[in-house]
């Protein structure tokens, strides 16, 4: 399939898309096995299966971050494009020299978290992200979804292995345990009867900038946390300037970041920090 991002895609290519990313969740788990095997680590031992199991896999892929970029020069070539797993082929539009190493971990975590929520929450099902909907951010993504939930399975492993590859600091040890039990508990209540919450934040590509909106209840509660974000971004890779114009408002000056790009990566860190899951979790 033609490496169109999920939210230009037609429903047509979209459906195809979704079967694409299932498919290749058993073949991503195997390559995982096989690479905990051959570091001596029984795969049945390791990933029981439950949410707690990822606290020691997330520290068992801490320990390879120097094998996560690729280095040319030392036999590890840079794995390309095409050969990325079809869900970061539609999301991601640039990463340095990602490893071959580094698509078997972390697609192989995107298939074994995506275990641990529908086994949890076995109400769960496939579906495209908000069909009608085309300004949502997860529009015609694949997502898990239940009571009134969607979930795209790839946001929190791509996002702290991205980190771990830039030397940056990363995921919490049980952070990703936290999420999956934040998760399954999500998609196991009952469905809500008001409309989900709009995205924290809504970027607009102006000709030589960004202007990004943030929603009221984040810009008025969660003030620091909009100026930690802000300190964050602006160290990323193809970000040259980050400016809080006002408390609900940013500009961000980014020549090597397109609109989705931006919304993808200030989407997950809210999501992150700010998740719905905190309130559902504070319920039970």
């Amino acid at each position: 399939m033609p490496m169109t991002h999920y939210r230009r895609m037609t429903r047509q290519q979209a459906v195809a898309a979704l079967s694409e990313f299932l498919a290749e969740r058993p073949a991503a788990l195997q390559r995982l096995h096989a690479e905990l095997t051959g570091h001596g680590i029984d795969p049945a031992v390791l990933l029981d299966g439950t949410p707690e199991s990822l606290t020691p896999l997330w520290q068992w892929i801490t320990d390879r971050r120097a094998e996560l970029a690729a280095s040319p020069e030392a036999g590890t070539p840079v794995e390309p494009r095409q050969a990325w797993p079809s869900w970061a082929r539609h999301t991601v539009t640039g990463m340095r020299v990602p490893s071959r190493t580094m698509f078997i971990l972390l697609d192989g975590l995107v298939s074994y978290l995506a275990q641990i929520i529908a086994t949890g929450a076995p109400i769960a099902t496939w579906a495209l992200g908000s069909p009608e909907d085309v300004h949502h951010h997860l529009h015609h993504y694949p997502v898990l979804t239940g009571a009134g939930h969607q979930i795209f399975v790839p946001t929190l492993p791509m996002v702290g292995v991205a980190r771990l590859k830039r030397g940056e600091r990363s995921l919490r040890p049980t952070e990703l345990a936290e999420y999956a039990t934040a998760v399954i508990d999500a998609l196991r209540e009952e469905p809500r009867t008001a409309a989900p919450p709009d995205p924290p934040v809504v970027v607009v590509a102006e000709p030589e900038f960004f202007d990004i909106g943030l929603r009221a209840d984040i810009a008025t509660a969660h003030s620091q946390l909009v100026d930690r974000m802000v300190t964050e971004l602006a160290v990323q890779d193809g970000v040259a300037a980050v400016q809080r114009e006002a408390h609900d408002a940013l500009v961000v000056n980014a020549p090597g970041w397109d609109a989705d790009d931006l919304q993808r990566w200030l989407q997950a860190w809210f999501e992150i920090r700010t998740p719905f899951h905190q309130e559902a979790r504070k319920r039970h």
